[in-house]
């Protein structure tokens, strides 16, 4: 009575284990989003595409700045690193903070910082007049200068590198990390870029998240329905990839089993081969120690061992034999 309690328990306990293994594999699953919702909704994506905003260089950005015309000998020419500090060198010229800016307001910031070392008539800052081509002046005999600064023709500043404005995707795909942005890209041409997804992978759970923008309330969790995008050509969740994005390709819910079994029996299996191994030792040390020769031979003792052992191997001891 007490063995069949106690194999009713030992049933119960296991399948509470198999519940809670099969959880922890899985794990919790973020709620779709219905994809009709989506459809209706003005999300940027294949077809309907946006504009990105203007703009704003960040570090590790990559800047070509170029004068025209500069001290004698020391000419500015070249890309330059966005620092992480968001300065960029000018070299004898010193150093000016640009993160932050845009492209126009870096360039005023450049012109501004040059006019410790160049006159504004170097970096076109005066106003030319159109009949005698020759710098204008006012009443109190002063060159007139252009009104904006970022309009010179002198000085030009351009991105040659957008490192800093990326997307992430991770997950069981070939090459997982980070990608720079293009301002086209789609949640396909982003799995393409990560080499595609693995054979362990999950292609029905794939799931865009969008962080929320300063003062918005949360993050977006958009699903992502490869099926329909590739066998059906519906571009509906072939979101426009934006800076930020994340894309999480999850694993088959059966490898995750699997993993998680192994990583559960991995210890008994090092107990159990421990002990195999150390069983096997053992015997070998115990045949060792066996005595060999007359009346210890592994044919038995004295002459009927001698006898047996000079048997040839291939005929077979019949009964009665002589």
């Amino acid at each position: 009575m007490i063995a069949m309690n106690q194999t009713r328990s030992d049933r119960h306990w296991a399948r509470w284990l198999l519940v809670v293994a099969i959880s922890a594999a899985c794990g919790c699953q973020t709620v779709r989003t219905p994809e009709e919702k989506i459809a209706s909704s003005n999300i940027p994506r294949e077809f309907q595409k946006v504009s990105m905003p203007e703009y704003v260089v960040e570090p590790p950005d990559l800047l070509l700045v170029e004068v025209l015309e500069a001290l004698p000998g020391r000419p500015i020419s070249g890309e330059r690193l966005v620092r992480p500090d968001g300065k960029i060198s000018l070299g004898f010229y010193g150093e000016v903070y640009v993160a932050g800016l845009t492209i126009p307001e870096v360039k005023e910031k450049i012109v501004l910082h040059l006019r410790k070392y160049i006159n504004d008539e170097t970096l076109g800052l005066v106003e030319i007049d159109e009949e005698t081509n020759e710098p204008k002046y006012d009443k109190e005999g002063r060159q007139v200068l252009i009104k904006d600064f970022k309009d010179t023709d002198r000085i030009f500043v351009d991105v040659t590198a957008y490192n800093s404005k990326v997307y992430y995707i991770l997950g069981d795909v070939a090459v997982p990390g980070r990608i720079p942005i293009t301002g086209n890209d789609t949640v396909l041409d982003a799995l393409q870029n990560a080499g595609g997804l693995l054979p362990t992978a999950a292609p029905q759970n794939i799931r865009l998240v969008r962080p929320a923008p300063p003062g918005a309330c949360c993050e977006q969790v958009l699903p992502v329905n490869l099926s329909a995008i590739t066998n059906g050509g519906d571009p509906t969740t072939n979101y426009q990839m934006m800076p930020g994005d994340r894309i999480i390709v999850h694993r088959d819910p059966i490898v995750r089993f699997t993993i998680f079994l192994d990583r559960l029996v991995a210890p008994y299996q090092v107990v159990v081969s421990s002990g195999l191994q150390t069983t096997f030792f053992a015997n070998f040390l115990r045949v060792l120690s066996h005595p060999f020769g007359a009346g210890g031979g592994f044919g038995g003792g004295g002459a009927a061992g001698t006898s047996a052992s000079r048997i040839p191997p291939t005929l077979p001891l019949q009964p009665g034999a002589k």
